[in-house]
Parts: C-alpha cells; sequence; structure tokens
C-alpha cells in the first residue's frame, strides 16, 4: 500500500474536517509569503482557491500546530518541561506609561516592550492584532507608538497576525523592492501570538522557511480559549451579565472571565460556562502557557494593573532589564504565580486531550 503523500488534503483531512483547526492560518500564510497562492480563507476556514497549483511538499501539514510531525523537535529546542514549559525567571510588571495603562488590558507590558524595541531599533515593526470594536480583531503591522496604542487592550475573538505576516511579505509593495535589493533579511519583527500561532512561526523556523525568518522576537500570550461571537454567543453573553453588550467596557481572562461594565459593575463567569461563545475548535488544544515564545504573558497570577511574564531565554532577560532601566516598564516582587499557571495549564491540557481523543474517534472511528 502506498502512503498517501503529505499535502493540504492531508491537512483538510485530519486537521480541518474533525473541527480541530486552530484558525492561525499558517498554511495560507506560507502559500501567500511564496507567492503559490494555492489556499485561501472562507467562513474561517483554510481551503483551496488554486489546486493544481499545489506543490504537495507537505509544508502546509508539517507546520500546522494541530500536526504532531515536528512537535518533539519543538520541545526538544525549546527544552520542554511539564506542564509550562521552560522558564528563567517569573517576573510580575506594569507600564510606566499613563497612556498605555489607560487602554490596556493588564499591565500594559506588551505594548510597552514593543514601544521600547521600536524606539531602540531592536525591531522594525510588530505583529499584531488591532481591535476592530469589542468583537473584531484585525492583524497589523505597527512601527510607531501610536498604532501600538490603537492595538492595546484585548478582544473576544482569535488573533490573526500569522495570516497577516504573510499577507505582508506577498502584498506590500515595499516587499517587491527590498526582496530585489536582497535587503529582505533585513528586517527584524516581533509577532505578539497565540499559542497556536507561535507554534507555528517556530515549526516554519525549524525549517527554515518563508516568513518565519523576518520573526526576531515572540511574545505568546496565555490562551485558555477564543470566541466565537455569533447572534447565539451575543444572547448569551448578554443573559449573564444582565445588560446589554454595549455596556461592556473591558473583557479579561485570569482565573475566570472577567467582565467590567461601563457602570463600574464587573461580573465574573466560570471559564467552563462559556460554551456558547467559545470558539469549538480551541476545547482542541493543549497549551496554555504558550512555551516555544520568547515570553509569554498574561493577567493571570498577578495584581491586577500587572502582567505575569514567563522569561523564557536570556536574550528576553536582558530585554526585559533594559526596558526596567530605560523606565518603559517597572517590577513588584511574585508570589505564587508560578502555581496558578500550571494549574491553568493542567487544566487545559487534560480539556484539550479529551477533545481531541474524542473528535478523532468520532471522525474515524476504528
Amino acid at each position: 500500500m502506498v502512503e498517501e503523500r503529505l499535502s493540504f488534503r492531508t491537512l483538510n483531512k485530519e486537521v480541518i474536517e474533525p473541527g480541530i483547526c486552530a484558525a492561525c492560518y499558517g498554511c495560507v500564510s506560507f502559500c501567500t509569503a511564496n507567492e503559490l497562492n494555492v489556499l485561501t480563507v472562507e467562513k474561517d476556514r483554510p481551503v483551496y482557491c488554486d489546486e493544481k497549483n499545489c506543490l504537495e511538499d507537505g509544508i502546509c501539514y508539517l507546520i500546522c500546530p494541530r500536526t504532531p510531525h515536528l512537535d518533539k523537535a519543538l520541545e526538544t529546542k525549546f527544552q520542554y518541561k511539564d506542564p509550562i514549559g521552560s522558564y528563567i525567571s517569573v517576573r510580575i510588571l506594569r507600564t510606566t506609561d499613563e497612556e498605555i495603562a489607560q487602554v490596556c488590558c493588564d499591565g500594559g507590558v506588551v505594548t510597552s516592550l514593543l514601544q521600547f524595541m521600536l524606539d531602540t531599533k531592536k525591531i522594525d515593526g510588530a505583529v499584531l492584532s488591532k481591535r476592530e470594536g469589542l468583537w473584531n480583531s484585525e492583524p497589523v503591522i505597527t512601527t510607531r507608538f501610536e498604532d501600538l496604542l490603537e492595538c492595546a487592550g484585548s478582544s473576544l475573538v482569535q488573533s490573526r497576525s500569522v495570516r497577516n505576516l504573510g499577507d505582508w511579505t506577498t502584498y506590500a509593495p515595499i516587499f517587491a523592492a527590498l526582496k530585489k535589493l536582497n535587503l529582505l533579511d533585513l528586517a527584524k519583527f516581533a509577532v505578539v501570538g497565540t499559542p497556536c500561532q507561535i507554534s507555528t512561526i517556530r515549526k516554519m523556523q525549524l525549517l527554515h522557511i518563508v516568513p518565519s525568518h523576518l520573526v526576531r522576537f515572540t511574545v505568546g500570550l496565555f490562551c485558555f480559549e477564543n470566541f466565537r461571537m455569533n447572534d447565539e454567543g451575543k444572547k448569551y453573553l448578554q443573559q449573564r451579565i444582565g445588560a446589554d453588550l454595549g455596556e461592556i467596557q473591558k473583557v479579561n481572562l485570569k482565573d475566570d472571565f472577567i467582565i467590567r461594565l461601563k457602570d463600574g459593575k464587573v461580573v465574573h463567569v466560570d471559564l467552563d460556562d462559556l460554551g456558547p461563545i467559545v470558539r469549538s475548535e480551541c476545547l482542541a488544544c493543549t497549551d496554555f502557557s504558550n512555551y516555544a515564545a520568547d515570553i509569554s504573558v498574561g493577567g493571570l497570577g498577578s495584581p491586577d494593573g500587572y502582567t505575569t511574564v514567563l522569561v523564557r531565554n536570556h536574550e528576553a532577560q536582558r530585554l526585559i532589564n533594559q526596558a526596567i532601566s530605560q523606565g518603559y516598564i517597572e517590577e513588584t516582587p511574585q508570589h505564587d504565580a508560578v502555581e496558578k499557571i500550571k494549574k491553568m495549564a493542567e487544566r487545559k491540557r487534560a480539556r484539550g486531550e479529551r477533545v481531541l481523543r474524542e473528535r478523532k474517534a468520532k471522525y474515524s472511528p476504528a
């Protein structure tokens, strides 16, 4: 029996159709960055748009965060230690900038750190998501402080920053000029992303394929789940908070789902009670702590107004120390942050492994 050649057809059969696609769009990013244009996105799902141009080299399959072939190599490279990965320090930080503090989700550390990196020319830009209202998030490349401010805060839907990286390398006019001048490798970007997005980038870097060579620093978000706000979900959330959705001022995820209303009321919803608004495919994810990032960040384990930062390598440690010494961010002692992160990571992994077993068994019964 001839083994099936890996291609997007394999990815579709094993990941998309069983309902475990992360919607990171790494597969689409690879095709657009290499001017193949084989894939596109329809209704949040990667699909063929020009199958005859497919090289059938298996790259889209291998870089998917839901396929296992490169997982061991990734865990080895980043010295994965159960349950939250390898790290050299845990730091509780916040921005010193009042403008950032007014709009940020937790402590504003990501925004301030990116500002520091842009100001000191350590990066040329940052790939992240810009909130378009509370219910939508669009990928952007930012190069100015004003742009960073517009991206600060939280959205209820999944980020799409990896997809935008591919679009930028293909469609922005400056890309063609840089490529002709052979200067592309001088471009340096930071990427802020969820575990699936960072995993995709790291797998692309393992295989030395574009556009991952542009990424010089990764900020990984703690991620328990993302949300899909259809009419049913909006109605459910409105009932839970007892107010019109237009009254929501800010949302956050820590030990639970936190909603702050404009009148000052704060509503807490247990993560297990968010079913109608959770993106179903995200339930199959097992990585909460974003172990392959340079730093992993979130509000879990920090006092209000601060960000918990897992620093995973010495370069990231130096970067944070420099940002502190130059007054971009400040630090307070941490106490039980690690235990809270481990507990949440174990909770997510147990759920993800169960969902994966159930969906694969249902789709491919023995």
